[in-house]
């Protein structure tokens, strides 16, 4: 995770099928995360209209680091599918940042 410091609105996803869809096929702000079971999926891209970086944390440690930015839906399933089955996991012993939900987040500098 490069962005340290950011704090994150966190979203509850339902599916794998619906965070591939929002990971590959939509823009999110800088302070958007998304949760699917026990991990964290939080916006570490460096702009909006760069390629959608996404530091995934498991027991409030990083485990990994994907660009979904440049993954088709297919891949970003796969993907996602790999990291609840453990396949993907690597702790880099970096702790997970500051989340909200968004009702406690509200708006930020990075919302705008």
């Amino acid at each position: 995770m490069i962005h340290k410091t950011r704090m994150f609105s966190v979203k509850k996803v339902e599916s794998t099928e619906e965070l591939a869809h929002m990971l590959t096929e939509r823009t999110w702000c800088l302070c958007n995360g998304f949760q699917l079971r026990d991990l964290y999926f939080l916006n570490d891209s460096f702009s909006e209209d760069g390629a959608q970086e996404y530091a995934i944390f498991k027991d409030g440690h990083q485990i990994e680091s994907i660009t979904f930015g440049w993954c088709s839906f297919d891949e970003a399933l796969r993907l996602i599918n790999d990291l609840i089955s453990g396949q993907l996991y690597m702790d880099m012993k970096v702790p997970m940042p500051f989340i909200e939900t968004p009702e406690q987040h509200g708006s930020c500098h990075l919302c705008e």
